[in-house]
């Protein structure tokens, strides 16, 4: 309970929960009892299965499913179970998810943050939503997220809730395309108030240190004919040695942020393009919070090609693997096992 003096507690040492026996009908659901404050609960408390009739092994089945790109109807119709009762399984995954990417994603050592955004539609809106996504190119992790429209206050939301996540004394090298909302959104946020000489008032100065660059294309009948780099922020050799540092190539490029884009796609139904199927999701609140739990899968469970250990790891000699794979959240050292 939030009252009781043990709560919280992790030493081994110090605790107050005894096993209270296991409920339930369907399946055994153990229950503890605190020593302390002399409440019973479940182990299922604070979780996405808490007071569910159904088997956890069925919602699992049918989270994964969903996570892996199959549409709340189509899930439905596979595993036998109504639309209403899957929805309701994702929005309790998605404030679970939500709350565990606040408490858990913070203080993070980002190198290089590409961002960019997705048109969608929404059911009942006449105008397009879009989904602004941030993306960092060496650990794949995406930091923020917002839906909305493509206004200034949006590319402030994204930007704000970056810098929210980033470490003390961390400043990543930024790129986008050439959308110009960003680079006043990144000039709004890096930097101080500074007493200027002959001025009576205080002025915004920028950190010198930022490093920012679009990726400009031109598109003729919807192919790209032309692509210019250019570099708003610091200098292009300044730009060039920080993300040679990072351990990429110094081209100015966005690929990792659309090769996101991509997987996003292809992961959540409600973004699919040029679908049979009628997957138009019916609000935003809805389209974030499968987001959001789609987001945790990916960081937590979904392994990824580039993150795998090399061949002369010490992990993967001892499990005598060549290579060993790794999720996001595995390769940015927040934890050691998913």
């Amino acid at each position: 309970m939030a009252a009781c003096d043990f709560g919280g507690s992790v030493l081994t040492a110090r605790h107050s929960l005894v096993g209270y026996g296991h409920h339930g009908r369907g399946e055994p659901i153990q229950y503890f009892y605190c020593q302390a404050c002399r409440h019973k609960f479940s182990a299922r408390r604070h979780t996405p299965l808490y007071r569910l009739k159904a088997p956890a092994a069925r919602v699992a089945q049918v989270l994964h499913a969903v996570a892996e790109g199959l549409s709340p109807q189509a899930a439905a119709r596979v595993f036998d179970v109504s639309e209403a009762s899957i929805r309701r399984w994702i929005t309790r995954a998605g404030l679970h998810s939500r709350s565990l990417h606040d408490r858990f994603m913070r203080s993070l050592h980002l190198a290089h943050v590409q961002r960019d955004e997705l048109r969608l539609k929404v059911r009942g809106m006449t105008e397009a939503a879009w989904l602004w996504a941030a993306c960092d190119a060496r650990t794949k992790l995406i930091p923020a997220f917002a839906l909305g429209s493509r206004t200034q206050e949006m590319a402030h939301y994204l930007v704000h809730e970056v810098m929210h996540r980033l470490a003390r004394g961390c400043l990543p090298v930024f790129s986008s395309d050439g959308l110009a909302l960003y680079f006043y959104a990144l000039t709004a946020h890096f930097g101080a108030w500074v007493d200027a000489r002959g001025e009576r008032r205080r002025v915004w100065m920028v950190i010198p240190q930022l490093l920012y660059a679009q990726v400009i294309k031109r598109y003729r009948r919807k192919r790209v004919v032309e692509v210019r780099q250019h570099v708003y922020l610091g200098t292009p050799e300044a730009f060039r040695q920080a993300v040679r540092a990072a351990g990429f190539s110094d081209r100015i490029q966005t690929a990792f942020i659309e090769r996101l884009n991509l997987t996003i796609r292809r992961s959540i139904a409600g973004l699919a393009r040029r679908s049979w199927t009628l997957r138009v999701p019916r609000s935003l609140s809805e389209l974030a919070l499968h987001f959001d739990w789609w987001r945790a899968y990916y960081h937590c469970a979904r392994p990824h090609g580039s993150l795998r250990h090399p061949p002369g790891d010490t992990l993967a000699w001892q499990t005598h693997q060549r290579f060993r794979p790794r999720t996001h959240a595995q390769a940015a050292g927040l934890t050691d096992c998913c």
